[in-house]
C-alpha cells in the first residue's frame, strides 16, 4: 500500500478534529472552574484528562471500623454510619450485613495547618473528593471515595453535628445514588387525602410544612413525607419521613398543647435561629471567603435544629407507598389556581429540588460527583426522565396564596 493510500480520510480528519475540540472545550471549562474567583478554590481534572491529582484514601483511626447505625433506604440503598443520622431513623435496620452501598466514618480530613481559603479537590486513583476549610483538621471537612462502594469520612467537628453532615453531604449522595438506580429524590411533601396521592412542591420556606400539619390534623390525611419523597417511574411515591423542621412561620401550625411549656419556649428560640433569615446569613457567608460549614456546624451544636417526628406534633397514620394522582406547586402571591403542563412543571420541580441544596458546598460538590460511572449532568437527565414518566397522567396545578390557606383550598379542589 502506498503512502497516498494510507493518508487519513476527510471523515477521519473531521472526527479527530471534533474530538480535539470537544476535549479542549472540556478542559477550558475545568480551567474556568479551577481559576474562577470565589470563596472556594476548586481544583480538579476532568474525567479522562491525562493529568490528575492522586492521593491515598482517607483512613479512619484504628478501632473505629464498626458501623453501629445501619439503614435500608426504601429497599434501594443501604447506608452504614458511625454517627446517628436522625433523618434516616425510619429506615434503621440494625441487622444489615457488611455489604453496604454508602459507609460513613469519622477520621482526619484536611491538612494539619490552617489555610487562607476553603478548597475542593477532586482526585483520580482512586476517584474521590475532599472538601476542607480554613481551620485545617479542626474545621468541618469531609472526604468522599467514589468507588463501587461510596466511602465518606467526616471530620470530628462535622461528626458532632450530624444534621449538617446529612443535609450538606449525605443527602446529596443519596439523591444521585437513587438517580443512578432509576429513582428520584424529589423535594416535596406527600400525603394520601381521601384515597388520592398528593404531592406538594414549593421553594424552601414557602409554608409547605405548616400546610402538611394542618392537612393531617384537620383533614385526616395520611403521611408519607414532608421534605423529600422517593419517586418511581411508575408514578409511585415512597415514604421518606424525615423529622419536620419547625421554622418561625411554621409555628402557627403547631398546637402548643402538644408540647410542654419549656419545649414550646425553646422551640420558639430555635425556630428563629434556624429560620429563613438565619439561613440567609449562612448563604451570604457562603459567598465570602469564610468557613461557612464550620460556622454552620458550631451553630447547630450550640442550638440544635427544631426537628420533630411528625407523630410528635400531630396524631397521624404513616403510609409506605401511594400512587400519585395530583401535584400542587404552592407559592406565595395573589390567590390563583391554574393547571400546569408537564413540560412547564418539570424544570420547576427539579429547580425546587435544587433549591433544597442551596447551602454550600453543594454547588461545588455536585459538578464533580461521579456515581455509578455517571456524572452529574447524566444523573440530572435521569431524574427528569423518571419524573416525566411518573407524572404522565397526573393532574398538575399551581396554587398561590397570600394568607397560607393552602390547607383550606386543596381539599375543596380535590373534592371537585
Amino acid at each position: 500500500m502506498s503512502l497516498l493510500d494510507s493518508r487519513p480520510t476527510h471523515a477521519t480528519i473531521t472526527t479527530t478534529r471534533n474530538r480535539v475540540l470537544h476535549l479542549s472545550e472540556r478542559r477550558a471549562h475545568v480551567a474556568d472552574l479551577a481559576t474562577a474567583p470565589g470563596p472556594v478554590a476548586v481544583r480538579f481534572d476532568d474525567i479522562g484528562a491525562p493529568v490528575a491529582h492522586y492521593r491515598k484514601p482517607a483512613v479512619a483511626p484504628r478501632g473505629t471500623g464498626y458501623l453501629p447505625y445501619r439503614y435500608a433506604v426504601a429497599g434501594l440503598l443501604t447506608v452504614g454510619s458511625q454517627v446517628p443520622l436522625q433523618e434516616l431513623e425510619y429506615f434503621r435496620e440494625p441487622t444489615l450485613g457488611k455489604d453496604l452501598d454508602i459507609e460513613i466514618r469519622v477520621g482526619k480530613v484536611g491538612s494539619a495547618r490552617p489555610r487562607g481559603r476553603a478548597r475542593l479537590l477532586r482526585f483520580e486513583g482512586p476517584a474521590g473528593i475532599r472538601y476542607e476549610e480554613h481551620l485545617g483538621r479542626l474545621a468541618a471537612n469531609f472526604s468522599i471515595d467514589l468507588g463501587e462502594r461510596i466511602n465518606v469520612t467526616v471530620s470530628s467537628l462535622l461528626a458532632k453535628s450530624p444534621h449538617v453532615a446529612y443535609t450538606n453531604v449525605i443527602e446529596a449522595l443519596l439523591r444521585f445514588a437513587l438517580a443512578a438506580r432509576g429513582h428520584l429524590l424529589l423535594h416535596s411533601a406527600c400525603l394520601e387525602i381521601d384515597g388520592r396521592g398528593v404531592l406538594l412542591s414549593a421553594r424552601t420556606d414557602t409554608g409547605k410544612t405548616g400546610t402538611v400539619l394542618r392537612l393531617l390534623r384537620e383533614q385526616g390525611a395520611r403521611f408519607l413525607s414532608d421534605d423529600m419523597t422517593i419517586i418511581s417511574e411508575d408514578g409511585t411515591a415512597t415514604c421518606y419521613p424525615k423529622p419536620l423542621t419547625i421554622s418561625s412561620h411554621t409555628l402557627r401550625a403547631v398546637d402548643p398543647g402538644d408540647l410542654s411549656r419549656p419545649e414550646w419556649w425553646w422551640l420558639g428560640v430555635r425556630s428563629r435561629v434556624h429560620s429563613k433569615s438565619g439561613r440567609g446569613v449562612g448563604l451570604a457567608m457562603g459567598n465570602q471567603n469564610l468557613p461557612v460549614m464550620t460556622a454552620n456546624a458550631l451553630t447547630q451544636i450550640l442550638v440544635s435544629p427544631p426537628k420533630y417526628g411528625v407523630d410528635r406534633l400531630v396524631p397521624c397514620e404513616l403510609m409506605h407507598t401511594v400512587a400519585i394522582t395530583d401535584l400542587f406547586v404552592i407559592e406565595r402571591g395573589h390567590p390563583t389556581l391554574v393547571d400546569l403542563e408537564l413540560d412547564e412543571a418539570l424544570p420547576e420541580l427539579i429547580d425546587n429540588t435544587d433549591d433544597a441544596y442551596g447551602f454550600p458546598p453543594f454547588r461545588y460538590l455536585a459538578p464533580v460527583l461521579v456515581v455509578g460511572g455517571e456524572r452529574c449532568e447524566q444523573l440530572r437527565s435521569r431524574e427528569v426522565d423518571v419524573l416525566r414518566k411518573a407524572l404522565t397522567g397526573v393532574r398538575l396545578r399551581r396554587m398561590a396564596s397570600d394568607s397560607f390557606d393552602w390547607a383550606d383550598r386543596i381539599p375543596s379542589v380535590l373534592s371537585r
